[in-house]
């Protein structure tokens, strides 16, 4: 994927001519009090030392509200809700992991978080109904891009004041894993196979005609049976996803044949089918083969986007989620590449130095690299932008030394991790 550029790429003169030239339905009416004067109607003000009333003053509100009329290019409608009141929402509700219904109910209980998201005064109400979180997140999906570079740039621009003159960039790699079971072939054969058998059960209902024999039960009962065992041996497992592959190369006939015949299926559980088909041939290959790898291998049924990425580390060497490739510049990071396949992070050094200057006009004194990264390329391309690669020498050790540059090395080793 492509990485992610700064706001300068997009200047705040075209927002605000894009905005004007479009009628927008969006109006922003309300405007944040003073942190005394929302305190009136508790009889005792906020402490200025609350970290919602903090972040209040730190975010860029004009600016973000300016991006978010962006998404209201008709006049025809309801007016919008503020962006500030619906955002700010959203960011309490990744901070504190709460569910839409339960967050709405949070503001109305908790006056810093009214404050952040800019109401006047305290009110006993909730601000709006909880399901405008779930149509606000649809409608800044297209600018997400653009409101992440603008708090970006304000972070950014906050952190320049306090940093040193000589500039350090920081590049690694790392998984971010995603919440789900972890995969094992049987489980995910028998996931199929029950959800074949509903989708048969759908289409012949639709063509009024009996189901046809599954042997749902039979499947379920040797499911059962070895799922209950303590210790599967390899032998029990390979007949029992042999097994499973039987009953849903069965489902899958019966399937095309009800299809063949007029029946349909909804757009979620034609997609659904979709993956099924390449769950099967993908289980089917490896059992036929003797082999637990197969290209772009599915491990789950609900986001079949997900890939085992090999991360080699001895608490987990196999992760489940996209692989990024971050860059920290100032104390900001930024995403270099995001992918949900494995890849080689050293062939992206070249782009994520680009980045940089695209922000900054420079390239960076220094950069601090994983030892992946150590590369001749990279060790050369960086030599001739003038750039210090902080780090042990490629090759082998030598017998003798210098103290003060392992000395240097460790510091450079600790300031990166």
């Amino acid at each position: 994927m492509h990485r992610f550029s700064g706001i300068s790429v997009i200047s705040h003169a075209v927002i605000t001519t894009l905005s004007e030239a479009l009628s927008m339905v969006y109006r922003q009416t309300v405007t944040q009090l003073s942190i005394e004067s929302f305190g009136t109607a508790l009889s005792t003000p906020l402490s200025a030392d609350n970290e919602w009333v903090q972040l209040a003053d730190q975010m860029p509100w004009q600016k973000l509200t300016e991006a978010y009329q962006l998404a209201f290019p008709s006049k025809l409608g309801r007016a919008g809700k503020p962006f500030r009141l619906l955002y700010g929402s959203q960011l309490i509700k990744q901070r504190t992991g709460l569910s839409d219904r339960d967050i709405v109910e949070a503001i109305r209980d908790t006056p810093a978080y009214q404050y952040f998201i800019g109401i006047p005064q305290y009110q006993l109400k909730v601000p709006f109904d909880h399901t405008a979180l779930a149509y606000f997140r649809r409608r800044i999906a297209p600018i997400s891009e653009l409101i992440r570079n603008i708090i970006t740039d304000a972070v950014r621009e906050r952190l320049q004041r306090h940093l040193p003159t000589k500039s350090v960039m920081i590049t690694d790699a790392t998984c971010t894993p995603v919440n789900i079971k972890f995969p094992q072939d049987t489980h995910l054969l028998n996931q199929v196979r029950t959800n074949l058998e509903d989708d048969i059960k759908v289409m012949a209902k639709q063509l009024q005609v009996s189901p046809p024999r599954t042997y749902k039960r039979e499947a379920h009962a040797k499911w059962t049976v070895f799922s209950r065992k303590p210790r599967r041996w390899g032998k029990l497992t390979q007949k029992q996803i042999k097994a499973q592959l039987q009953y849903i190369r069965r489902d899958l006939r019966y399937v095309d044949g009800m299809i063949d015949q007029g029946a349909t299926l909804t757009a979620a559980r034609a997609k659904r089918l979709g993956v099924i088909r390449l769950v099967f041939d993908q289980q089917d290959y490896m059992y036929r083969n003797h082999t637990h790898r197969v290209e772009n291998r599915i491990v789950s049924l609900s986001q079949p986007e997900i890939r085992p990425i090999m991360r080699g580390k001895s608490k987990s060497p196999v992760e489940f989620g996209p692989k990024i490739d971050v860059s920290i510049m100032d104390g900001v990071i930024d995403i270099e590449r995001f992918s949900f396949n494995a890849f080689n992070e050293s062939g992206d050094l070249g782009s994520t130095l680009d980045h940089y200057y695209d922000v900054h006009g420079e390239y960076p004194d220094e950069v601090l690299l994983d030892t992946l990264y150590r590369t001749r390329e990279n060790i050369g391309m960086c030599a001739n932008l003038g750039i210090r690669v902080s780090g042990p020498r490629l090759g082998r050790k030598p017998k003798h030394v210098d103290p003060a540059q392992r000395r240097q090395d460790q510091d450079a080793e600790a300031r990166r991790n």
